[in-house]
């Protein structure tokens, strides 16, 4: 007996791989990656690495259906890179791990492909990664991938909750639809049948519109934070709105949000009708069409949103902070 009659196709790995050998550079083929840092800490005082890990969740089997592999590669760079900066760093490297029960080396090659020419869009470099396969631990059918990233900030520009002050606004930036989060219930909502994914919504298929990669925040976030102050950042994932902003709330402060000032994408009406979704649990779930919050200095609002938009990046201010009132210890509240 040989290793691929057990189920591990060593060759088929190694096609896949090869594909990408000049991205990869002197990596390739390394048991570990190298990233020559000397020449960029010249351009800081106190330098801090930053690092982030992160998959794309069961949106993966959705993506693998429809064959969606570079909406799955800038799901997986998205994840990573919108966390990272949301302590003011840069990305400086990004590894991908891939497994499956049985490797397709065409799907593995695009999705690597793609992989690699979205992080450098992003000013990112493929440094490595691992692909397993791994029958009898995942069917064949099946693949998983998870992503990690290391960035790079200057010590006193560390963006946190520290930073976040009385009267600071909430700048909402638009999600670019579900983005990569509450596709378990989606997937409910399709395998019983509420949800018809061929479906056309104002011309285009509603899966088109669940399947919308995740928007990538980080360069225009660090264009803003070249040219304006600001106080703290809160990607919206998992948890919602609620959840994730609560991360960079100080607890004797409390961040007041305004439903109405911006426009919730009919997807999420459309999701929450099919299911009979309670809206609270919406909220949880979903980023409702909010993907980003920067917490700015009230002074500045204006001036950052009237920059983002020159960019072609529409932004709302859906709040404010205010002192906390009362014994109620929620640091994010609706009005």
């Amino acid at each position: 007996m040989i290793y691929k009659e057990s189920g591990v196709d060593i060759d088929e790995a190694y096609r896949g791989v090869s594909e990408i050998k000049n991205a990869l550079g002197e990596n390739f083929g390394s048991f570990a990656g190298l990233f020559d840092i000397s020449n960029i800490i010249k351009n800081y005082k106190e330098p801090v690495l930053v690092s982030s890990t992160d998959g794309v969740g069961t949106k993966v089997m959705l993506l693998k259906k429809y064959e969606r592999y570079r909406t799955l590669a800038q799901d997986l760079i998205a994840m990573n890179l919108n966390d990272l900066v949301c302590l003011g760093a840069r990305p400086l490297f990004f590894l991908d791990y891939y497994s499956t029960g049985k490797l397709d080396s065409k799907a593995f090659k695009k999705f690597l492909k793609n992989l690699v020419d979205i992080l450098n869009e992003n000013d990112c470099k493929l440094l490595g990664g691992e692909t397993a396969e791994l029958p009898g631990l995942l069917s064949e059918d099946h693949f998983d991938v998870s992503g990690f990233v290391v960035g790079i900030v200057e010590k006193r520009k560390i963006l946190g909750k520290f930073r976040v002050k009385e009267d600071d606004i909430l700048l909402g930036l638009t999600s670019n639809g579900i983005h990569s989060n509450g596709f378990s219930l989606v997937r409910k909502l399709i395998d019983d049948g509420k949800l018809n994914p061929e479906e056309k919504i104002n011309g285009e298929l509603l899966i088109d519109l669940i399947l919308k990669p995740t928007k990538i925040y980080s360069r225009v976030v660090l264009d803003v934070l070249d040219k304006f102050e600001i106080h703290a950042c809160s990607h919206i994932t998992g948890g919602g709105i609620i959840d994730n902003l609560e991360r960079v709330i100080p607890g004797n402060l409390v961040a007041y949000i305004d439903k109405n000032s911006w426009k919730v994408p009919e997807l999420f009406r459309i999701i929450q009708n099919a299911g009979n979704i309670p809206e609270s649990e919406m909220y949880r779930v979903f980023n409702m069409g909010v993907g980003f919050v920067m917490i700015v200095p009230e002074k500045s609002a204006k001036e950052i949103q009237e920059y983002l938009k020159k960019q072609g990046e529409n932004s709302f201010i859906i709040g404010r902070i205010t002192k906390i009132e009362g014994k109620e210890n929620n640091r994010v509240r609706f009005r």
